[in-house]
C-alpha cells in the first residue's frame, strides 16, 4: 500500500508511464530470447543428431571397405590388404570417440557402446584373417558364412538400433518445434496486447486521477474569482491535486469570512455615522411630545384625555428605550436576557404599528397565539425593535388591502415565528447582500435587516429569508429557549 502511495502523485504517474512502458519492453525482449534461445537449442540439438548419423554412416562406409580389405586378404592374397585395414580401424576408432562425445544420456551411450562391442568382436575375428595362409575352398565358404550371419549381422543390429533412437530424436525434435512455433503464434500478440492493455490503463488513469481533478480544479477557480466562493472543489485524484483543491476550498473559505467580516465592518462605519444624526434627531421631538404630553396631562381632568396621554408617553418612552438600543447596536454589549414569551413580546412591538396597517388597510394575522406560549431567555427591547423593523419590511412589500401573517411554533429547544407578506418577493438576499435579479443593491432593507440580524445573532439563533411560489417573502425567526450564557 505504501509503495501504491508513492505513485499517486504526478511525478510518480508519470514515473508509473515509463515504468509501464519498461515492463512492455522487457516483455518484448523476453519473448524474443525465449524464442531465440528455444530455436538455438534446436538447431544445435539438430546438428547434432545430424553429426550422429553421419558418424554412423561413416563407421558403416568404413567397415564395409574394412571387410572388403579382409576377403582380400583371405581369398586374394593382397599383401597391402592389411595396411588399408589399420587406416580404417583409425578412422572407425575415431569416428567411434566422435560419437560417443556427442551422446548426451544413457540411451544413446547404450547404443554407441553397442556398436562400439559388435565393432570390437568384428575386429578381434577379421584381424586374423589378415595373415595369408592357403584356405580350402569350404574353409572359405565357412569363413564367409560365420562373418555373414554371426559378426556382420550382429553390427547392422547395432546399427538399427542406434538409428531407431536418431529416428525417436528426430521425432520429439520436430514436435517440439511444432510446440514452439504454436507457442510463437500465441506469445506473438502478447506484446501488442500489452502494449494496448498499457496504453488504455495509463490513459484511463491519468485521465481519472490527473486530468479530471485538474479540470475541476481550474472550473472551481473560475468560480471562485467570480465571487462564488461556497462552491467546494472535489478533492480526488493523485496527492498533489487533492492537497491543491484543498488548498484552495481553504483559502475560499478565509476570503469569505474575511470578506463577511470587510462587509459587517463596512455596515458598522456606515451606521456610526447614520445612526447618532437619526437618534438625535429623533430623541429631540420625542422629548418635545413626552413633556407637552405631561404638562397637558397635569392641566386637564378629562379621563379619556388622561388615558390618551398616558399611551402617548408609554409608547415615547418605548421609542426612547428603542433608540438607546439603537446606539447600543454601535457599540455591541451582551443582552439582558429575562425570561418572556415571543408572543408577548411580538404584541407589544406591534401595538406601536397598528397606525401603519390602517393606513394600507392591511390585516394582521396571528397563528399559533392560542395555546401557552413557553417563556424563552430574550432581551425584550432589542427584540421588540427587531420585530418592529421586520413588520414594518412586510408593511411596505405587500399590497394595500392584503394581509401580514405572523406564524408562532414551538420545537423541543426553540421557537419559531414567521413573518409572512404577499409582495413581489425580495429582490436580493437581504442575509448575504448576494443579488438575484442583476440588480446592484447594497443595505437596500435600510437599518432593519442589519440590526435584525446582529440581535438574532446574539440572541444565539437564525433569521432566514425565502421567496414564496404564490408570491411574497417568509422571514423566519428561530431563537432557542435557553442561553449557554446569561448576562
Amino acid at each position: 500500500m505504501k509503495l501504491f502511495r508513492k505513485f499517486h502523485s504526478i511525478q510518480g504517474s508519470l514515473l508509473l508511464h515509463e515504468l509501464s512502458f519498461v515492463v512492455l519492453i522487457l516483455v518484448t525482449a523476453s519473448v524474443g530470447i525465449v524464442w531465440a534461445y528455444a530455436w538455438q537449442k534446436s538447431s544445435e540439438e539438430s546438428l547434432r543428431l545430424t553429426a550422429m548419423n553421419s558418424h554412423v554412416q561413416n563407421i558403416r562406409g568404413e567397415l564395409y571397405r574394412q571387410l572388403k580389405e579382409v576377403f582380400d586378404a583371405s581369398f586374394l592374397n593382397d599383401l597391402d590388404a592389411a595396411d588399408e585395414y589399420d587406416s580404417y580401424t583409425r578412422h572407425i576408432n575415431q569416428s567411434l570417440q566422435d560419437l560417443q562425445l556427442l551422446a548426451i544420456d544413457r540411451k544413446e551411450r547404450k547404443a554407441t557402446d553397442e556398436i562400439a562391442i559388435a565393432y570390437n568382436r568384428f575386429h578381434s575375428e577379421t584381424n586374423k584373417l589378415l595373415t595369408p595362409s592357403n584356405l580350402t575352398q569350404q574353409q572359405k565358404h565357412l569363413l564367409d558364412k560365420q562373418l555373414e550371419q554371426y559378426t556382420f549381422s550382429e553390427l547392422e543390429a547395432a546399427f538399427g538400433g542406434f538409428e531407431l533412437l536418431l529416428q525417436d530424436r528426430q521425432r520429439v525434435l520436430a514436435e517440439n518445434r511444432e510446440q514452439w512455433v504454436s507457442h510463437i503464434t500465441v506469445l506473438a500478440p502478447v506484446p501488442v496486447l500489452l502494449a494496448i492493455s498499457l496504453l488504455l490503463l495509463s490513459r484511463r488513469y491519468v485521465k481519472t486521477n490527473v486530468v479530471r481533478p485538474l479540470a475541476s480544479v481550474m472550473q472551481g477557480a473560475r468560480r471562485m474569482s467570480k465571487g462564488d466562493l461556497k462552491h467546494k472543489i472535489p478533492s480526488y485524484g493523485v496527492d498533489d491535486l487533492t492537497r491543491l483543491a484543498n488548498a484552495i476550498n481553504t483559502m475560499a473559505d478565509e476570503l469569505a469570512s474575511n470578506r463577511d467580516k470587510l462587509v459587517d465592518a463596512k455596515k458598522q462605519a456606515a451606521l456610526g455615522e447614520l445612526v447618532p444624526l437619526v437618534a438625535h434627531n429623533i430623541r429631540n421631538p420625542l422629548a418635545g411630545i413626552r413633556a407637552a404630553s405631561q404638562v397637558t396631562q397635569d392641566e386637564t381632568t378629562d379621563p379619556m384625555i388622561q388615558d390618551a396621554l398616558d399611551d402617548i408617553i408609554i409608547a415615547v418612552d418605548r421609542l426612547e428605550r428603542w433608540v438607546t438600543s439603537l446606539l447600543t447596536y454601535l457599540h455591541p454589549l451582551k443582552p439582558h436576557f429575562i425570561r418572556q414569551t415571543l408572543t408577548d413580546v411580538t404584541d407589544n412591538a406591534m401595538s406601536l404599528i397598528e397606525l401603519l396597517l390602517k393606513d394600507k388597510k392591511l390585516h394582521l394575522l396571528r397563528k399559533g397565539w392560542q395555546g401557552h406560549a413557553c417563556q424563552i431567555d430574550i432581551d425584550i427591547n432589542l427584540m421588540e425593535q427587531t420585530l418592529f423593523n421586520l413588520v414594518q419590511n412586510a408593511i411596505e412589500a405587500a399590497p394595500r388591502g392584503s394581509a401580514i401573517e405572523l406564524n408562532y411554533q414551538e420545537r423541543q429547544n426553540d421557537v419559531i415565528l414567521s413573518i409572512i407578506d404577499s409582495g413581489k418577493g425580495m429582490k436580493f438576499d437581504p442575509i448575504s447582500e448576494q443579488v438575484t435579479d442583476g440588480e446592484a443593491k447594497r443595505l437596500g432593507c435600510g437599518l432593519g435587516i442589519p440590526f435584525a440580524l446582529k440581535v438574532i445573532k446574539q440572541h444565539g439563533g437564525q433569521l432566514n429569508y425565502s421567496d414564496i411560489e404564490a408570491g411574497g417573502t417568509k422571514v423566519t425567526l428561530l431563537l432557542p429557549k435557553e442561553q449557554t450564557q446569561k448576562v
